[in-house]
């Protein structure tokens, strides 16, 4: 990575394809240079003989968001979908956002469109944030512990509204 790195002196997304890999997920966070973290869903799976339901897939996708968080990196990037059906794409993009990955590499230029309108929230979601946001930041008003949460929550989600503008 390091060597990678000195010769091609450009942000780097590593992409995590093995075992090896997932183990060394929080490391390579840490590495200098490594701005994001993405997942190789077909390698790994190949590499591993998981199969592709998203319960056997949801502790390398928690591994990646925990790394990420812990190295102060956006959340991962979300493998591409294989095939070409628009209704598997939606299901796994809310499948990876559920899991805190927040991007999608795809297989097919089609599918970015797509994508970047599914990882966009919806105007309800963009609603309740800007309502909890103009409540919780008031002064004195943040109550209980589920107040700091919902605004972070809500704070990721004006960001990620406005990243897919």
């Amino acid at each position: 990575m390091e060597l990678t790195r000195e010769r091609l002196p450009v942000p780097v997304i590593a992409l995590i394809e093995s075992a090896t890999g997932m183990e060394n997920a929080s490391s390579l966070s840490h590495t200098e240079g490594v701005t994001r973290l993405a997942f190789g869903i077909g390698d790994f799976r190949r590499d591993t003989g998981i199969g592709g339901d998203p319960m056997a897939l949801a502790y390398p996708r928690s591994r990646l968001v925990i790394a990420s968080r812990a190295a102060g990196l956006p959340g991962p990037i979300d493998g591409p979908t294989i095939g070409a059906s628009i209704a598997d794409l939606a299901a796994d993009i809310v499948t990876a956002t559920g899991m805190g990955m927040t991007g999608k590499l795809c297989l097919r230029t089609a599918q970015a469109p797509i994508i970047n309108q599914q990882l966009r929230p919806d105007d309800d979601e963009v609603e309740w944030a800007t309502g909890v946001i103009r409540k919780l930041t008031r002064p004195g008003v943040v109550v209980d512990g589920a107040d700091k949460p919902r605004l972070a929550r809500a704070r990721a989600l004006l960001e990620r509204d406005e990243a897919f503008r």
